[in-house]
Order: structure tokens, then C-alpha cells, then sequence
């Protein structure tokens, strides 16, 4: 008892408060720690940003222990600053070991870096993607599939080479890197369906390419509903790609609705690999003309050890935790404040009170910040149901997309019978719409293609097909069969504003190219009702009665002279009124439906109906 009351007589009753500031500055070796502290407080967040952060402040720790062996004397200092050296070195070492873990074989690297970082895919949801997968070589002239024979049973990306489609010996289209070698023959099957190629796949160069086994990604899906959004998306833009292409190479004028003047986008450039391995070296404290300490100091004030636990707890917080910074700093910014307190009442310390003023400062100012982008941002209500449809799932902060339809876009109205657009005859030069409410008919020479509902472009395939055109005109007609509130962009400006916006470039880019895929495939069934339209919208497979492959093979076998849509129609049509199940498809026994549902994507998982799809004959 009377050691404890000795102790906290020591913490508090013998430490007058100062009366004037000390005559002598700290050494050289405090203000060398101060210039470490205020450096490493700058860093920001993020793997590397806190492998700055750990690694200055560990230094400026370990310099101030030095400085409380040599020039104060004082066994607290010299151990509180030790400790959280300690503390720093080992989340430094932690947080390496997670970047060591988080390095991928050189084709990973490249994907990774061309396809999903523009997307702001975090390396910790990329490794779960990639451990899910392998990587495959194909020699020249072998076949990845072939027609009529190999079974569907993975999904593929291709790294590097190139790969050779055909049907019936006849050259469709080829397959670059980063697109998926099986993206229709993938969207063409339910989980609890099984399916045989309808085109050969050969490789034109020895290739690379990263393979998916179905029943793994599919219960990858079934566990991260983010990862399986981000795939709907990516192969719904994948198989638009292969369409314009394919389109391209039949018809130079395009076919019916899409007028597809499609240009080959360049592949990514790979980037280098990063690293960074920072060094400590040996501080060797050499003083002059001093010895070592042969008394030490008494102890210091609670509020010195108080400041003291604050920076040990925050240091010690996981960086894990989603609010990790935050709390950091908070801890931080109360520490450097006792700090104060302790050196302008008790220390009587001119030049720590004005370092801490200095460290409290920094802390404010990046506390502000993280505070300030984790403030809630209201989104009009009319609004929100695209938010949370269309980008929320894909991860697009709410600040970033209130920028995207708060500046240079407005929201019209249209009546019931008003034409949003006339065939042959409205620019699609002016406008990117998206429908908010009502429903929309698309037709073209007469014929009823498709209706448009809402949370879906209206007028993707023009934006797609014309953005290196100028002056084209719709090929379609599109009317209102309700009344319909649509939000509307300034083409011009919406692309002006997309450049300057990489992450959400790639974002309406995926998302344009899905909604022109999810188009083609409703002209399967132009008779769906709202309900019908609407499942069919939240499905990741799309197509039963006509697939994908079917598709594909009815563009690529019409003739040159002939109108690629009406063809299309045709082939479509002539497999109408009676239900026939496909040869190449047919139910799995091993694969049962996964319950667990997915985000915009839980439909997949159920078990498909024998009526799902019916085709009206056209006339």
C-alpha cells in the first residue's frame, strides 16, 4: 500500500508546475525524431501508405529512445519510446508479409493491371479471385475447344496470343488478350445445366490464359456477391465486344438497331512492378564530449504516460479495421495534445510544446480529411434506385457519383406516345439517357424489337457504335409506352468528364457494353412482360431458347446482301411457338443449385423453369 501511494506521489504531487520555459534546447538527436514524426504523420493510407507511416514514425521512436538514453536520463522515456518502436516495427513487418503475400505470377500481374485495377479492384479481393483460378498454356495450333465436342465446363481470360474462332470451318472473330475465350458459351448456361461447345477454338500463337473451373467460381459467387457483379458485368462487355467485332467483319454497314462501327481498342501497356523495400540501418549514437548517464531521472508526470498509452493504442489498432485511419489519427491528435500539456506545465519545454503543436496540427488536418470523405452524401431519391442498381454494386463512392449527375445532366419527362427518338431521322450525337421510371418500345421498320424499363440505358448500342462517328442518326424508334422520366447527359460533356475520371470511365464502359448485350438477348422475347423483363434483367444467364452461341452463328451465316436484323429475327423466329430444348444443352446431375443468393445476380442460382423462354413468330 504505501508503495503504490509512493508511486503515485511520484506521478503527480512532485512535479511543480513551471513558471518560465528552460534556458537550454533539446539535442540534435530530439529534433532529428521531431523532423521523423512530422514526415511520417504525412503519410496516407493504404498498404504502402502505412508502410511509410510504421516505418518513419518507428525511426522517430527509435530516435527519441536514443535521446532519453544519452541526454535526459530517463528510464520512462527511454521505455515508452522503445516500446512503441517495438510496435511499430512489428506492424511494419505485418503489413509487409501482407504486400509479400498479395504478389502474383507474372500473368496475374498483367491482368491484374489491365483489367481490374482500372475497375479499383483491391488486391485482397483480386488474390481470392486469383486463387481461384490457374494459369494455362496452349501451343500454336491446338485447340482450346472444339465444335460440338468439348464439354463447358471452365470460363477463360486470355493473357497473352491470340485465339482463332470458327464454326463449321468458317473464321468468325478473334480473341485478344484480356477478353474471355468462352465468355457466350459461359452466359448461355445455368449453374445446373451442362453444354457442349458450337465453335472450334484454336490458338493462332502459343497462348496464355487464366482458367476458372464452373462449379468453383460459381460457389466464389455464391460467397462474394461484389466479385460476382464485377463478372456479370465484365462478360456482358466481353460478349458486346465479340458481337461488334463479329458485326463488324460480316457487315461494314451494321445490322437492324446496332449500327456497329466498332474500333479495336488497344491493349494496356503492362505496368511494372512496384516495389518497395525500405531500409533500416544501425543508428549508432556517437556523443560528444558527454558519458552515460550514471543517475536517472525520476519519474515523469501521469500525463506524459497518459499521452504515452494514447499513441501505444493507436498503434496497435489492426489495419485491418475498415475505420483503422481514423482511429489513428484520434489517438495521435490526443497524444500530441497531453504532449503539450506535459511540456508547457511540467517539462517547462519550449521546443517539445511548439514539435507537438506541429504533430497535432498534421493529425487535425488528416483527421478532417478522412472524416470529411466518410461523411454521408445524400442522393436524390429519384436517383438512388440507379445508385444502388447500377454502381453501388461495382463500388462507386457516393461523392463521385453525385459529381456524375449533379453538373452537366438533368432529368425530362416524356408523355405516353412521345418518341424519345425517330428512325433515320434524330442525331445520336446530342444525348446518353438512362430510363428512371415508365417503360420505353423499341422498334424498327415497323417491327416491335424490345421494351426498355427502368434502371437501363436507353440508348447504349448509339453511344457505343458512334463514339468516333459524328453525325449518325437512330436506326430505331423508341417511344414512350408510359409515362417515363429518364436521366439525360450531355454527350460532349459527359465524355469531357469521363477522361478526366479514368475509374469511372471503366466503369460506364463496362456497364454500357452489359446493357447492349442484355438488349440483344431480349430480342429473344420481345412478348415479356414487366415481370418477366424485370428477373430476366437481375439474371447473370439470359438466354435459354436462342443462346448466346446461337446468336452468334445466325449473324455469322447471313449473307452479305441481306439485312443482318431482319436475319437475325428470322433465325429466332423459326424456333418459336413450340418449347425445344437445346442438344447442346441439358441439366447437370452433379451440379446442384446454389441457395445462397447474389446481389443483382441471385436469380442465377435457381433452378431454370422448362417455360422460361417462348418466342412469338414475327410476321
Amino acid at each position: 500500500m504505501e508503495r503504490n501511494s509512493s508511486l503515485w506521489k511520484n506521478l503527480i504531487d512532485e512535479h511543480p508546475v513551471c513558471i518560465t520555459w528552460k534556458q537550454e534546447a533539446e539535442g540534435a538527436i530530439y529534433h532529428l525524431a521531431s523532423i521523423l514524426f512530422v514526415v511520417g504523420f504525412m503519410g496516407g493510407s493504404g498498404f504502402f501508405g502505412l508502410l511509410y507511416v510504421f516505418s518513419l514514425l518507428g525511426l522517430g521512436f527509435l530516435c527519441s529512445a536514443v535521446w532519453a538514453w544519452v541526454d535526459v536520463c530517463a528510464a520512462d522515456i527511454f521505455s515508452w519510446n522503445f516500446v512503441l518502436f517495438v510496435i511499430c516495427f512489428m506492424q511494419f513487418v505485418h503489413i509487409a508479409y501482407q504486400v509479400r503475400s498479395i504478389t502474383f505470377a507474372r500473368e496475374f500481374q498483367v491482368l491484374y493491371s489491365s483489367l481490374f485495377q482500372p475497375l479499383g479492384i483491391s488486391l485482397p479481393v483480386f488474390r481470392m479471385i486469383a486463387l481461384s483460378s490457374e494459369v494455362v498454356t496452349l501451343e500454336k495450333e491446338h485447340c482450346y475447344a472444339m465444335q460440338g465436342k468439348t464439354s463447358i465446363d471452365k470460363l477463360s481470360l486470355l493473357v497473352s496470343g491470340r485465339i482463332r474462332v470458327t464454326v463449321d470451318g468458317e473464321f468468325l472473330h478473334y480473341i485478344f488478350p484480356f477478353q474471355f475465350l468462352d465468355s457466350p458459351e459461359w452466359d448461355s448456361l445455368r449453374p445446373t445445366e451442362e453444354g457442349i461447345f458450337q465453335v472450334t477454338l484454336t490458338a493462332e500463337t502459343d497462348c496464355r490464359y487464366v482458367s476458372w473451373r464452373r462449379k468453383k467460381l460459381y460457389l466464389l459467387f455464391a460467397q462474394h456477391r461484389y466479385i460476382s457483379r464485377l463478372f456479370s458485368v465484365l462478360i456482358g462487355s466481353d460478349i458486346a465486344d465479340k458481337l461488334y467485332a463479329l458485326n463488324d467483319r460480316c457487315w461494314g454497314r451494321g445490322f437492324g438497331i446496332f449500327k456497329m462501327n466498332y474500333t479495336e481498342s488497344s491493349p494496356l501497356a503492362e505496368s511494372t512492378a512496384i516495389g518497395f523495400t525500405p531500409e533500416l540501418e544501425n543508428i549508432i549514437p556517437v556523443p560528444s564530449n558527454e558519458t552515460t548517464c550514471e543517475n536517472w531521472r525520476e519519474i515523469h508526470h501521469l500525463v506524459f504516460h497518459v499521452a504515452n498509452i494514447c499513441f501505444a493504442i493507436g498503434l496497435i489498432i489492426p489495419t485491418t479495421l475498415h475505420l483503422h485511419m481514423i482511429f489513428l489519427r484520434v489517438m495521435f491528435a490526443i497524444g500530441c495534445t497531453l504532449y503539450i500539456v506535459w511540456a508547457t506545465l511540467y517539462r517547462c519545454a519550449l521546443d517539445i510544446m511548439i514539435w507537438n503543436s506541429v504533430f497535432l496540427g498534421v493529425n487535425i488536418l488528416h483527421l478532417s480529411y478522412l472524416l470529411y470523405k466518410k461523411r454521408p452524401v445524400k442522393i436524390e431519391k429519384e436517383l438512388s434506385g440507379i445508385y444502388r442498381r447500377l454502381f453501388e454494386p461495382l463500388r462507386v463512392p457516393p461523392d463521385l457519383f453525385r459529381r456524375l449527375t449533379g453538373q452537366f445532366c438533368m432529368i425530362q419527362t416524356l408523355k405516353k406516345g412521345q418518341a424519345y427518338a425517330a428512325e433515320d431521322k434524330t442525331s445520336v450525337d446530342d444525348r446518353l439517357s438512362i430510363l428512371l421510371k415508365g417503360k420505353m418500345k423499341v422498334s424498327y421498320r415497323g417491327h416491335f424489337l424490345h421494351n426498355i424499363y427502368p434502371c437501363a440505358f436507353i440508348d447504349s448500342p448509339e453511344f457505343r457504335s458512334t463514339q468516333m462517328h459524328k453525325g449518325e442518326k437512330f436506326q430505331v424508334t423508341i417511344i414512350a409506352d408510359d409515362n417515363c422520366r429518364f436521366l439525360c447527359w450531355s454527350r460532349e460533356r459527359l465524355t469531357y468528364f469521363l477522361e478526366s475520371e479514368p475509374f469511372l470511365y471503366e466503369i460506364f464502359r463496362y456497364l454500357i457494353g452489359k446493357d447492349i448485350t442484355n438488349k440483344l438477348y431480349s430480342l429473344n422475347d420481345p412478348t415479356l412482360n414487366d415481370k418477366k423483363a424485370k428477373k430476366l434483367e437481375r439474371q447473370l444467364s439470359l438466354c435459354a431458347q436462342i443462346s448466346m452461341l446461337e446468336m452468334r452463328n445466325s449473324i455469322a451465316s447471313s449473307s452479305d446482301s441481306e439485312d443482318g436484323l431482319h436475319q437475325f429475327l428470322r433465325s429466332t423466329s423459326s424456333m418459336s411457338s413450340l418449347h425445344v430444348s437445346s442438344p447442346h444443352q441439358r441439366s447437370s446431375p452433379k451440379m446442384k443449385p446454389i441457395e445462397e443468393g447474389v446481389e443483382d445476380d441471385d436469380d442465377v442460382f435457381e433452378p431454370m423453369t422448362p417455360n422460361t423462354f417462348k418466342v412469338r413468330q414475327l410476321p
